[in-house]
């Protein structure tokens, strides 16, 4: 008699490795969006800085003043003059700044000077445990990221 070697896999074979990655993925991909919210969060604090640190660019190299506005109600921000951009409501957001920059309850600005200086501020995200504020000081108008504890 002459045997034949089949080469390949079973149905039963592939169904069972299909099952071991199915329930792989299921105990996996819960933390990948956990990763990915923490990745936005990251990128939401330095988004933020580097809005403020536009702003003060603005008002150095075009010898004027220049502004920082943040809506904390609708989750978004602007630079000086141009059009607001999103940030990821999951974030809390608070804005201290000085009571004159304040435009309402939810919104406030954070004006830089010519000279360098600015009104000074803190914008404070927070997201879960993970809390992060950016701090602008009123004389220099230098823009500094720091971590929060809980």
């Amino acid at each position: 008699m002459n045997w034949r070697s089949d080469s390949g896999f079973s149905l039963l074979e592939l169904t069972v490795v299909l099952a071991i990655l199915g329930l792989g993925f299921a105990f996996v991909a819960p933390h990948f969006a956990r990763s990915y919210d923490g990745l936005r969060f990251r990128a939401a604090v330095r988004e933020v800085a580097d809005g403020l640190r536009g702003a003060r660019g603005i008002a150095l190299s075009q010898a004027r003043e220049a502004v920082f506005v943040l809506d904390v109600d609708a989750h978004r921000y602007r630079i000086d003059r141009r059009p607001f951009k999103p940030l990821p409501d999951f974030i809390d957001l608070t804005l201290e700044t000085v009571a004159g920059e304040r435009e309402d309850s939810g919104r406030g600005r954070i004006r830089f000077f010519p000279d360098g200086s600015a009104t000074g501020g803190r914008v404070i995200l927070a997201w879960k445990e993970r809390r992060r504020r950016v701090d602008v000081n009123w004389l220099t108008g230098r823009v500094a990221i720091a971590e929060m504890s809980p």
